[in-house]
This record gives structure tokens, C-alpha cells and sequence, in this order.
């Protein structure tokens, strides 16, 4: 008899939930590294504008684009908090989704290890059925010899 195990679209369903959640994790933790990435690039501008703003006479230039990088350092900040948050938030997801997943497993597995106790119960109760029938014939054969006088 072949195992089936009854909550297979549920496991299934939960191992989908574990790959988005894991999709998710992905795309969170990417977008976090180029705000991260855009950050570095814009504190590099900072540091060539303030050293062009030392060397030059022209430092007023230099002044304004200092103040447009620190307004978008700013704002690449905030968006990095929120991209941690989003990438927090799928990382508890994935951990969720797993942890749902493997419920199901632990069911799965219990079942499958039931299924095979029952057919090795099936298999040793046939076993002996069928020793039982060969000793009866040998006792039931050896019975009928004995009587029947031929010795």
C-alpha cells in the first residue's frame, strides 16, 4: 500500500509561503544594500565637496552642494531604516513560514512512520498466518499418517 499523507496540499501550500517569505527576504535585503550603497556613494560626494570647498574661492558652490547632499544623505537614511524594518519584518516571515512548514513535516512524518509500523504489523501478522497454516497441515498430515496405520 503506498503512503499518502493527507495534509500533502497543506505542506505543499506552507512550502510556497516559506518561498515567497524567503523571495521577500531577498528582495528586502538587496534594496537595503543599494540605499546602503547610495548612501556611501553620496557621503563621497560630501567629502569631495568640503575639500573643493576648502581649496576654492568659489566656496559657495561648494556650500550648496554640500547642503542638496546632506538633505538627500537624509533622506536615503530614512528610506535605509525603512528598508531595515522591511527586511526585519520578511526575515520574521521566512522564520514564521519555516517554522509553520515544518509542523507539517513533523505530522508528515509521523504519519509515514505509522503507516509503516502498520504494514510491518500487516506483513509479520501474515507471516505467522501463514506459518501457522504450514504447521497445521504438517500436524494435520502427520496425524492423518499416524492413523491411518502406515508406520
Amino acid at each position: 500500500m503506498r503512503f499518502r499523507f493527507a495534509l500533502q496540499p497543506l505542506l505543499d501550500a506552507r512550502e510556497r509561503a516559506e518561498n515567497d517569505a524567503r523571495a521577500n527576504l531577498l528582495a528586502a535585503s538587496a534594496a537595503l544594500a543599494r540605499e546602503r550603497s547610495r548612501i556611501a556613494s553620496l557621503r563621497d560626494g560630501l567629502t569631495r565637496a568640503t575639500l573643493a570647498l576648502r581649496r576654492s574661492p568659489a566656496g559657495r558652490a561648494a556650500l550648496v552642494e554640500i547642503e542638496l547632499l546632506l538633505a538627500a544623505i537624509g533622506a536615503a537614511e530614512t528610506a535605509a531604516r525603512a528598508g531595515t524594518e522591511r527586511e526585519s519584518a520578511a526575515r520574521h516571515a521566512l522564520a514564521e513560514a519555516r517554522r509553520a512548514r515544518r509542523q507539517i513535516e513533523a505530522l508528515r512524518d509521523r504519519a509515514l512512520g505509522a503507516h509503516r509500523a502498520a504494514a510491518e504489523r500487516r506483513e509479520q501478522r501474515e507471516i505467522e498466518e501463514s506459518n501457522n497454516a504450514r504447521h497445521n497441515a504438517a500436524t494435520l498430515f502427520a496425524s492423518s499418517f499416524h492413523n491411518s496405520g502406515v508406520s
